[in-house]
């Protein structure tokens, strides 16, 4: 979770956020309704924070919890905003949530390059939040957990000053 609207307002609300999902520490499986829920009382903590401090709280969010199908483990990954979630896998580095941006939409939309969007003055705007005045809702992917999968949820502060390529390296 990454906090945005003030210090302590960004603070509060990325806490809020990671509080809400806490509770799955130690769980050997999470199914999608209870991400849901985690995801909705994140969203009353936060603007809870808000109404507080005027309005200026909210905080992006981005995660992978262990689920099961049919006995089968899944990565269940989620995200809002621009937060990230990446997985190595048989030494390829994949970017599996996207980003909830106006460059993304730009690129989506075949008016920006991937080249061009890392130094876009619009880079740090984002297009859904927790809190902020945002209603946007989390995008959700499901894919299998491999042994020796390594996955990687980290902010805009990480991706911001590695690229793909040294990402991939550390991890």
């Amino acid at each position: 979770a990454d906090g945005m609207g003030g210090h302590e307002a960004g603070d509060r609300a990325s806490a809020a956020a990671v509080a809400a999902f806490s509770g799955f520490s130690g769980q050997t499986s999470v199914v999608l309704d209870e991400v849901r829920s985690a995801l909705g009382h994140a969203r009353e903590a936060v603007e809870a924070i808000a109404i507080e401090g005027g309005g200026r709280a909210g905080t992006t969010l981005s995660g992978v919890v262990l689920s099961t199908v049919d006995a089968t483990g899944y990565w269940l990954a989620f995200n809002i905003g621009d937060s990230r979630t990446y997985r190595l896998a048989d030494g390829e580095l994949e970017q599996i949530t996207v980003d909830h941006s106006v460059v993304q939409e730009l690129i989506d939309a075949g008016e920006l390059s991937p080249a061009e969007a890392v130094v876009d003055r619009r880079r740090n705007i984002i297009t859904r939040a927790i809190g902020a005045g945002s209603s946007g809702e989390a995008d959700y992917w499901l894919f299998p957990a491999e042994r020796g999968d390594r996955v990687l949820v980290c902010s805009d502060g990480v991706t911001a000053e590695l690229s793909d390529a040294a990402i991939r390296e550390i991890l």
